[in-house]
């Protein structure tokens, strides 16, 4: 793969080609790998409405406050006047992180955001991220693409180059900070494909961020981590039977991602 042609690209146009040009590989592993907590927990152990993950989208009349607010957002999202749009899946997403405590006094959620992508010695290239969560310094803590319908698309590679692209501006904070810039880290990603959630860990090392600086073909592979709901029902978070178990990915998602960004902050 080392004579494949690297040119500089916004991370907009990323596709297969990319991970292959940079030796990156997805790996898919089970939730019980992926999340070493487990994603048994209730949502009413966690603090959460437990009817978030049981009500129906007709069920407006009979629900708290939280539970209607997500229903409305899922309800415009399906809606196909609405669907097709990239805006209505990142307020979909946003609403859920929100609801779930992703965003607190210490984090906040940017939807979209673009960052500095460094790429074939290009200065002018941008990472565009659908949704982020960041901290009171503006390290970036999750990443999120989103793509509005089910299908082909690039959706994991624009993930990676924005997780590359973080690499590179949370190390610009660092120093900006007096600390020293960090030779790996482990950016925990989502993609959202419609209304169903996957889940990542995506290792950025110095030598594949040196490798996509210069245009270079690293001679080690990127081995990135993937986890998608494990459900037997066609649908995604509009239907119940899926949603309570893609609830509890996301509330096991928020102790792991704080188990990797906690390092970017040290």
């Amino acid at each position: 793969m080392a004579n494949l042609i690297r040119s500089a690209k916004y991370s907009l146009f990323w596709d297969h080609n990319e991970l292959m040009a940079y030796n990156i590989n997805f790996t898919t592993i089970p939730a019980h790998q992926f999340f070493p907590q487990g994603t048994d927990i209730p949502l009413t152990v966690a603090g959460f409405d437990p009817e978030l993950a049981t009500a129906k989208m007709s069920s407006y009349a009979h629900v708290s406050r939280t539970t209607l607010k997500l229903l409305v957002y899922l309800h415009f999202a399906m809606d196909p006047s609405h669907a097709l749009y990239e805006s209505t899946i990142i307020s979909l997403t946003c609403v859920v992180f929100d609801i779930l405590g992703f965003q607190n006094d210490w984090q906040y959620l940017l939807k979209p955001h673009i960052i500095p992508l460094l790429i074939c010695n290009d200065v002018n290239k941008s990472a565009w991220l659908s949704v982020c969560e960041l901290d009171q310094s503006n390290l970036l803590l999750v990443l999120l693409q989103v793509k509005p319908s089910m299908g082909e698309s690039n959706v994991e590679a624009r993930t990676v180059a924005g997780a590359i692209a973080a690499y590179q501006y949370n190390n610009k904070k660092r120093q900006e900070m007096g600390l020293h810039p960090l030779d790996a880290m482990t950016m925990p990603c989502m993609t959202m494909v419609g209304t169903r959630p996957a889940f990542y860990l995506v290792p950025v090392t110095k030598a594949l961020n040196e490798a996509v600086v210069s245009g270079q073909f690293p001679s080690d592979r990127t081995e990135v981590l993937k986890c998608e709901v494990q459900s037997d029902h066609n649908g995604g978070l509009e239907a119940p039977e899926y949603r309570g178990v893609a609830l509890q990915y996301f509330v096991a998602f928020k102790s792991l991602a704080k188990s990797h960004w906690e390092k970017f902050l040290s």
